[in-house]
C-alpha cells in the first residue's frame, strides 16, 4: 500500500509532512481565499432573498420582506366576513351586513317544521283562530270562556254538561228532557261558595234542621226560609252560675262571687299562724303567741350538745367553777400570780419534794426581781452563803 504523507498549508503553499507529528495548519487563510463556484456559502441575505410570497387575492392579506425575512398575514376584517353573509328571501331571517346581526322577522309558517297545534281533535294553524274545539276529553284551566256556550260531552248526551248564561245545565245519567240547572240571583256584592274538603252530598235549606237539647245553658235555631242558624251563645252570668267555692274551714278562707266570678282566696292571718306554734317546756326558749317573737331564756345544759369544758384532765360544766386543774402539761402565760407560797416547783419523780416561793419578807407594795444568769448551776441558800464566807474568813 502506498505510503500518505500529511499535508500542511502553510502560508499558501502546499509542503510534504516529514513526521506524524505534523498537522494540517489554515491559520492565515479564510474562505475569501477560496472561489465559491455554483455552491455559494451561506448568508442571511442570501436565504431571505431566496424566499418569495405571493398573496393570489380574497380576504386577509399576506406579505413578506426579504430584508428582515418575516412573513405577516393579516386575517379577513369584520366587513369582508360580513360581506359573503346573507339570508333567503322569505325565510323570516333579517341580516345587517353593516353590523353583522342576525334577527327574525315574523318567519312564516312555510318555514316552520310544525306550523299547526291539534286541541282535541281540532287543527289550529299557527295565528289562525278556533271559535269551536271539539274531541276534548279534559280540560283544566284557570280561566274558562265561551262567547255563548261552552260544552262538555255531545248535545244533550247523557252525562253532559253546557255551561251559558243561564247557568250549569246537567244532563244527568239519563238522555232525556229532564236537566239539572245551577243559577244565580243577581248579586249585589261579589259572592262566593267555598266546599270542604271532604265529600257528601248537597243539602237543600228544606232540608235542614237545627235540634236544641234544651239543657244547659244557650240555644240553637234554623230558619229554612233563609238558610240561617242562630246561635244563642252562653253568657258570662251562665257560666258564673254553674261555679261554687266551698270553703272547709281551717286558716285563711276562700270565697266567690257569682255575680262577677271572682275567687278571692284570704291567706292564714298572723294571729292565726302564732297560734299553731309553741315551745317545749324546759327546753330554754321563749315564745310570745301574740308578736310571734321566739327568744333564749336559762337554756339548761341538758338541751346543748356541748355542756363542759375540759381543762388538762379536769372536766368544767357551764356554769361551775374549779378550783384545782390537773392535767396540764404547760401554761403559757405572759404572767402567773398566785398567793404567798401558792407557787411551787415539785420533782417530777416524787410529788412530795416541792419547792416553795415565801414572798413575806418583801415590802409592801414592793416587787422584787431574781435575775438567772446566762449559766447552768445550783441556787444555795442564805445560810449556806454565809457558812461559805465565814470558812473563807
Amino acid at each position: 500500500m502506498a505510503t500518505r504523507n500529511s499535508l500542511i498549508l502553510n502560508s499558501g503553499f502546499i509542503q510534504e509532512l516529514n513526521t506524524s507529528s505534523d498537522k494540517l495548519n489554515f491559520a492565515g487563510n479564510s474562505t475569501s481565499d477560496l472561489s465559491e463556484g455554483t455552491n455559494q456559502y451561506f448568508t442571511n441575505a442570501r436565504a431571505r432573498s431566496a424566499i418569495s410570497v405571493t398573496d393570489t387575492g380574497g380576504d386577509g392579506e399576506l406579505t413578506y420582506n426579504s430584508s428582515t425575512g418575516v412573513i405577516t398575514y393579516t386575517g379577513p376584517s369584520a366587513s369582508e366576513v360580513r360581506a359573503h353573509l346573507s339570508v333567503a328571501s322569505g325565510s323570516g331571517l333579517t341580516y345587517n351586513s353593516g353590523t353583522g346581526e342576525f334577527g327574525t322577522n315574523a318567519i312564516p309558517n312555510s318555514q316552520l317544521a310544525n306550523s299547526s297545534l291539534t286541541v282535541g281533535s281540532t287543527s289550529i294553524s299557527l295565528g289562525a283562530t278556533a271559535t269551536t274545539v271539539a274531541g276534548l276529553t279534559s280540560l283544566t284551566s284557570t280561566t274558562l270562556e265561551g262567547t255563548t256556550t261552552v260544552r262538555v260531552g255531545a248535545a244533550d248526551a247523557a252525562n253532559g254538561i253546557v255551561l251559558n248564561s243561564s247557568g250549569i245545565t246537567f244532563e244527568g245519567s239519563s238522555a232525556n228532557a229532564n236537566e239539572t240547572t245551577i243559577s244565580v240571583t243577581d248579586a249585589t256584592a261579589d259572592r262566593s261558595i267555598v266546599f270542604p274538603d271532604a265529600g257528601g252530598t248537597v243539602a237543600l235549606l228544606t232540608s235542614l234542621s237545627a235540634s236544641d237539647s234544651g239543657t244547659g245553658h244557650g240555644s240553637l235555631a234554623y230558619n229554612n226560609s233563609t238558610g240561617a242558624f242562630t246561635y244563642t251563645k252562653v253568657t258570662a252570668a251562665n257560666i258564673r252560675g254553674e261555679i261554687s267555692v266551698t270553703d272547709s274551714g281551717g286558716d285563711g278562707s276562700l270565697a266567690y262571687n257569682n255575680s262577677t266570678g271572682v275567687i278571692t282566696y284570704t291567706g292564714p292571718s298572723a294571729s292565726e299562724v302564732r297560734a299553731h306554734l309553741s315551745v317545749a317546756s324546759g327546753s330554754g326558749l321563749t315564745y310570745n303567741s301574740t308578736s310571734g317573737e321566739f327568744g333564749t331564756n336559762a337554756i339548761p345544759n341538758s338541751q346543748l350538745a356541748n355542756s363542759t369544758v375540759t381543762v388538762g384532765s379536769t372536766s368544767i360544766a357551764l356554769g361551775s367553777s374549779a378550783t384545782t386543774i390537773a392535767g396540764l402539761t404547760s401554761v403559757t402565760s405572759a404572767a402567773v400570780v398566785t398567793n404567798d407560797s401558792g407557787f411551787r416547783v415539785r420533782d417530777n419523780s416524787d410529788n412530795t419534794k416541792q419547792l416553795a416561793f415565801e414572798c413575806s419578807g418583801i415590802a409592801s407594795s414592793t416587787t422584787r426581781t431574781m435575775t438567772v444568769p446566762n449559766s447552768s448551776g445550783t441556787i444555795s441558800t442564805e445560810d449556806f452563803a454565809t457558812a461559805i464566807a465565814v470558812a473563807l474568813g
